[in-house]
């Protein structure tokens, strides 16, 4: 949990990361490892209103570094629609 705030306080982002010890969410979003060596991951954006807005997957965790742009530029589009 202090690894995911501190990834949130790194990169300045406008919205709340999510720690899951109990790996609930990456069981009903299939992140399994793969090929039992590497995690996969994701990024999701879920709306107020409980919908999937952005769902990307990654296997390799740099890729997902370098697409943390793209998902912050996507945030942002959601606020201004939500503001305009």
């Amino acid at each position: 949990m202090d690894e995911a705030r501190r990834y949130g306080e790194i990169l300045h982002l406008p919205f709340p990361v999510l720690a899951d010890p109990e790996r609930q969410v990456y069981q009903r979003y299939g992140l399994e490892k793969y090929l039992h060596l590497v995690q996969r991951t994701a990024s999701v954006v879920i709306d107020r209103g409980g919908m999937i807005r952005y769902l990307k997957f990654a296997v390799n965790p740099m890729t997902w570094l370098k697409e943390s742009h793209e998902l912050i530029d996507f945030v942002k589009t959601l606020k201004n629609e939500s503001s305009g």
